[in-house]
């Protein structure tokens, strides 16, 4: 019985490892990261898991990106991002963003979570 609990721990550390590390599936979506870069081809679109809960996301077109993206937080409207332009989604929550290069060059980027959802009196 004694030898049972000793394997039990790694196999249990092992499960969590392997869920909580970055995935990629394949359809373009990627693991979970409360921040990162990107770089999307012409026409590439992704989808980023960001946190497991709703969060403020910032996303941001780098200064020296050479194309346009559209970036979208959760299920809200995209965005268009010209290089150097950053979203103001302030009061919009989700736990993902997605993103497509509308432009026929390069694109980069970069997302940042902040705070998690304000609760309401009821803690909803």
């Amino acid at each position: 019985m004694i030898g049972h609990r000793f394997l039990l721990l790694p196999c249990l550390a092992a499960t969590l490892y392997g869920c909580a590390s970055e995935s990629t599936g394949s359809d373009g979506s990627v693991g979970i990261n409360g921040a990162g870069t990107f770089t999307l081809a012409p026409g590439e679109s992704r989808t980023i898991l960001v946190a497991t809960t709703y969060r403020n996301i910032r996303i941001c077109n780098d200064v020296g990106s050479s194309g346009t993206f559209d970036g979208a937080l959760g299920d809200y409207p995209a965005v268009t991002l010209q290089p150097g332009m950053c979203t103001s989604n302030t009061g919009q929550y989700g736990d993902r963003i997605t993103i497509h290069n509308v432009s026929a060059s390069p694109a980069t980027g970069l997302f940042q979570s902040g705070g998690t959802k304000p609760l309401s009196r009821g803690g909803r």
